[in-house]
């Protein structure tokens, strides 16, 4: 017998209306709250934008910016905070906090690939007036690698041998060996984005993690931070020293609702200017007055992990065979509305570093079969497969703020069910699911056989946090002596050409092993009001150019 969906296997008829009640009472409350400034693009006032985020966030230092499926700390970060590096709508490199990007031929990469020079651009300040300066810069890089400071990742930057300032606008990078991807990664897109803090008001914090600055942080962006009511909302606004000039809108006004379904009411009723959705959703809003979308290929690719920690997950005879059980394709078309296109790799469809020759098991049920039986797991009278007198019991852990990832679990638990598994789906939220281990993440602490993960990748082909046997995000806990020496390699090599060959020979051997069974490579569907302008996201974030949006 199947489970029930978490949370409703034992509801009555009355539990269930009780619940539908409150949520209508949720959506309500959101609509109300919001309904004297806003009911529709005919009586938009031009100085707020509105969106959602899916959960409260824990902090807004980005210095210790936790990893979560929807970036919530890295959007609110990006709004008050500049990157040297972002990405532009179109997938293109643009300096923001630097006036140029450090390439060999400019005189600002070594030839060895050990020395960057990073150039400030001039007349940046922080929000309470100071400048930005070589300073802020090294203040910052000492505090990332400082080991009392809790980052969530080091990686890139514990890579300096030695950092000095030249003069207040450029700072002068040594590396410890060449690192290909060190021009895009620090203080840009890599695997944990940094941004530089300001030193007048955090050099003499005893403990970075404990002050003030976390709940009331003064950046260099676009817009300031105002109010923060916990769980509820938080307003920014307009920065009028902003070195580009003063931003079109004049608020922000961000409400953190994790339900999909009431942010997705809120946006037709006029609550909301812009929203992430799901393909399906889309289908129900096509043809809405005053609502138009935007696609985003994303630097993002979900999968679901095998915690290989996990007898019989250990054995890849197993993990082929699961993976040889899910028709990826039809969850690509029936889910997804072919929006997110299939993937085998780590490397998004539109990355160089990708081998369109790497696959994975492909859907084949017999096959399937074939590999369970000849692991020892056999069907017994029930159809469930045994091994030993022990069923093939699983527990698939899934987050419900994706509504796809929700639908794929329940499509992957009936195409194991097929197979003789028994699949228990668990729902553990957003924010739980990718807490630290000693906060009891569920991924970081192991307690799951299968989870739905969405890795956000950077803008380098980097992959090493993800499949090396010490890798951050290996939740897998999947260990390849010869992917940790191809990975070393890959990082110093001093060619694309050479890089590619060398990621290619990594996807191979990750796609024979098994420890991800990837689904996707989504291309975020985003909806917005037609009287919103400028709205345009990223491959990493739709706050990215939070300064050009307008009515």
């Amino acid at each position: 017998m199947r489970p029930a969906p978490q949370g409703f296997g034992r509801l009555g008829k009355t539990a269930s209306g009780v619940i539908a009640a409150l949520r209508r009472l949720g959506i309500a409350l959101l609509l109300a709250a919001t309904a004297c400034t806003r009911t529709g693009d005919t009586a938009a006032p031009a100085e707020n934008v509105r969106f959602a985020i899916a959960a409260d966030p824990q902090t807004l230092d980005p210095l210790f910016a936790h990893a979560d499926a929807n970036s919530v700390e890295q959007q609110l970060a990006r709004l008050a905070f500049e990157p040297f590096i972002d990405i532009d709508a179109n997938g293109r490199a643009v300096p923001i906090l630097l006036t140029r990007i450090p390439t060999i031929a400019n005189g600002d990469l070594s030839r060895d690939g050990r020395t960057i020079t990073y150039r400030l651009r001039r007349g940046v300040r922080w929000q309470d007036g100071v400048p930005v300066t070589a300073s802020d810069v090294l203040f910052t890089l000492h505090a990332i690698v400082d080991p009392r400071n809790p980052v969530a990742s080091r990686e890139g930057y514990d890579r300096v041998a030695h950092a000095e300032r030249v003069d207040d606008e450029t700072v002068r990078v040594v590396l410890k060996a060449p690192w290909a991807p060190a021009v895009t990664t620090l203080f840009s897109y890599g695997t944990a984005p940094q941004y530089v803090l300001p030193a007048h008001l955090l050099a003499h914090e005893p403990r970075l993690d404990r002050a003030a600055f976390g709940g009331s942080p003064v950046g260099d962006g676009p817009y300031r931070f105002v109010s923060w009511s916990r769980g509820e909302r938080l307003v920014y606004e307009r920065n009028p020293a902003y070195w580009r000039g003063v931003p079109a809108t004049k608020r922000l006004d961000i409400r953190i609702v994790p339900d999909p379904g009431t942010n997705y009411t809120a946006l037709l009723s006029g609550v909301l200017d812009w929203n992430l959705i799901s393909p399906v959703q889309q289908q129900s809003m096509l043809g809405h007055a005053g609502i138009a979308f935007t696609y985003v290929p994303l630097a993002l690719i979900a999968g679901v992990a095998f915690n290989t920690a996990h007898p019989p997950l250990d054995d890849v005879r197993v993990r082929r065979a699961i993976a040889a059980s899910i028709d990826r394709r039809a969850i690509s078309d029936k889910i997804t509305f072919k929006r997110y296109p299939v993937v085998d790799t780590a490397q998004p469809l539109g990355s160089w570093a990708r081998d369109p020759a790497v696959h994975l098991p492909s859907y084949d049920p017999v096959a399937a079969d074939r590999l369970f039986d000849s692991a020892g797991w056999l069907r017994s009278a029930d159809g469930l497969r045994m091994k030993n007198g022990k069923r093939l019991t699983l527990t698939y852990v899934q987050f419900p703020e994706s509504q796809t990832g929700v639908r794929a679990a329940a499509f992957i638990e009936r195409a194991l069910h097929a197979r003789g598994i028994e699949l228990t789906l668990k729902s553990v939220t957003n924010a739980k699911l990718f807490l630290p281990q000693a906060e009891g993440g569920a991924l970081a602490t192991g307690a799951f056989d299968l989870a739905y993960v969405p890795w956000t990748m950077g803008a380098d082909p980097d992959d090493s946090f993800l499949l090396t046997c010490d890798g951050p995000a290996n939740v897998m806990r999947w260990c390849d002596p010869h992917v940790d020496a191809l990975e070393r390699r890959a990082l110093v090599a001093p060619s694309q050409s050479e890089r590619k060959l060398l990621y290619s020979a990594i996807e191979h051997r990750v796609a024979a092993a098994v420890p991800i069974v990837y689904l996707f490579d989504p291309s975020y569907i985003y909806a917005y009001r037609t009287a919103l302008h400028g709205f345009a996201p990223n491959a990493f974030s739709p706050t990215w150019n939070a300064a050009d949006w307008r009515f």
